[in-house]
């Protein structure tokens, strides 16, 4: 039976650690909300920190830059 819109979208969301962990193997630090609802980006080593979406965007920007 096929998932509605929104069952995709809330497996989507309570995956998306998952789904990125193809970036994180490339070095990409993983920019997802977390169970709390917080932006959590998670680093190739463990470390992870919570942050405000503006701070993500542009901790993403600077290492998409190299």
């Amino acid at each position: 039976m096929p998932l509605s819109l929104e069952e995709l979208v809330a497996t989507a969301i309570e995956n998306q650690h998952v789904i990125l962990e193809f970036e994180l193997k490339k070095g990409i630090p993983l920019n997802y909300l977390d169970e709390k609802g917080q932006y959590t980006l998670r680093y190739l080593d463990g470390h992870t920190e919570a942050v405000s979406l503006p701070e993500a965007v542009e901790v993403l920007q600077s290492d998409n830059s190299v």
